[in-house]
C-alpha cells in the first residue's frame, strides 16, 4: 500500500510539472504575441527548468532574443533546437537570418539553403537569401531567388519586387529592373518611385 502510494504521488508530481511547464509556455507565447519579448523569455527560461528538452521552447525564445537583437542567443536557442530535433527546419531559416546580422555571411548562406532543402516553399529564406547574393555581387542567383520569393510569399511582394530590379539594374538589365519597380509601386512600395525617376525614362 505504501509503495502505492508513493507512485500516485510521483506521477501526480509528474503531472503537475508537466502542467507548469506547459503554462509557462503559453503565458510566454502569449507574451511574444504581444511583443513584451523580456516577459516571453522569462516565462520560456522557466519552461526549460521544467522540461529542458523542449524544442518549441528553445525555438520561440530564439526568436525573442532575435527581436531584442541578441544574435548570439538567439544562435544558442536555435543551436539547442536542431541539437533536440535536426527537423525543427525554421530554425534553420532565423538562425541564418541572426547570423547575417553578425556579418557571418557563409554561414547565413548554409542556414538558408538547409531551411528551403527542408521546406522548398519557403518564401522568406529565397527573399533573405537573394537579398544575400546581392551583398556577394552574385545578381543572377539572388533574381532566380527573388522569383521563388515571389512564387511562394504572400507578404511583402513589394520589397521583393524592388530588390529584384536592383539585381537587373546591376546586371543593366534596366527595362527588368523598372518593371518591377513599377509593379513594386503598385503593391505599395513608394521607395521605388525615386529608383525609377533615376534609372527609367
Amino acid at each position: 500500500m505504501k509503495n502505492y502510494f508513493i507512485f500516485i504521488f510521483l506521477n501526480f508530481v509528474c503531472f503537475a510539472f508537466g502542467q507548469t511547464a506547459e503554462e509557462f509556455y503559453k503565458n510566454g507565447f502569449e507574451k511574444q504575441e504581444s511583443q513584451d519579448y523580456l516577459g516571453a523569455i522569462s516565462d520560456f527560461n522557466s519552461a526549460l527548468e521544467i522540461e529542458p528538452k523542449k524544442v518549441q521552447v528553445y525555438y520561440l525564445r530564439g526568436l525573442a532574443k532575435y527581436k531584442l537583437e541578441d544574435y548570439i542567443g538567439a544562435i544558442n536557442d536555435f543551436n539547442m533546437a536542431l541539437k533536440l530535433n535536426q527537423s525543427a527546419r525554421q530554425s534553420y531559416y532565423l538562425r541564418g537570418l541572426a547570423k547575417y546580422k553578425l556579418n557571418d555571411y557563409k554561414g547565413a548562406l548554409t542556414d538558408y539553403n538547409t531551411a528551403i532543402k527542408f521546406y522548398p516553399a519557403n518564401g522568406g529564406a529565397y527573399y533573405n537569401r537573394g537579398l544575400l547574393k546581392v551583398y556577394l555581387k552574385d545578381y543572377k542567383g539572388a533574381i532566380l531567388d527573388y522569383d521563388k520569393a515571389i512564387k511562394y510569399s504572400k507578404k511583402n511582394r513589394a520589397f521583393i519586387y524592388t530588390n529584384r530590379g536592383i539585381a537587373n539594374q546591376e546586371l543593366n538589365n534596366f527595362e527588368g529592373a523598372c518593371l518591377d519597380w513599377k509593379k513594386a509601386i503598385e503593391l505599395g512600395d513608394a521607395n521605388s518611385e525615386e529608383l525609377i525617376k533615376k534609372y527609367c525614362k
